[in-house]
């Protein structure tokens, strides 16, 4: 429960900037990291949910002629704690590399599909493709 508070004081304070920024900012739900909400501003993207944060910034867009589908590239990092019944598991750290597909289903309303290469440093430094899905509204 405190992690999900920490959680919701910074998606909190992530908005406000935002909104005084700028003034659009997307807001949903996603399949990440597990079940969670996304928050999207300008290039910065962050996940969070009651076990496992993700924060990416975009590197690339690439625009198909009306703009209705962007193929993107992102760079970032993400924390997981992960514990099973009394079994020590140890938490994951490390970076990944979001490639994804974003596409709009009305004029505020898109989602968004994409593969999840990382390195993991906390597991015998493995790595892994994972995968995420999410839907955001733009306020």
């Amino acid at each position: 429960m405190k992690k999900l508070l920490i959680g919701l004081c910074l998606i909190s304070a992530f908005t406000a900037h935002s909104v005084e920024a700028k003034g659009n900012i997307d807001l949903g739900i996603a399949y990440d990291l597990d079940v969670g909400v996304t928050a999207q501003f300008s290039r910065y993207s962050l996940f969070l949910n009651g076990d496992a944060a993700a924060f990416d910034v975009r590197l690339q867009n690439f625009y198909n002629d009306n703009k209705s589908l962007i193929l993107y590239i992102d760079a970032g990092a993400f924390f997981e704690d992960r514990e099973a019944n009394n079994d020590v598991i140890e938490d994951r750290v490390g970076i990944r590399l979001p490639l994804g597909l974003q596409f709009g289903l009305d004029k505020n309303l898109y989602a968004y599909v994409q593969a999840v290469p990382h390195y993991d440093f906390n597991n015998d430094n493995d790595f892994d493709v994972d995968g995420a899905i999410g839907l955001r509204y733009r306020f």
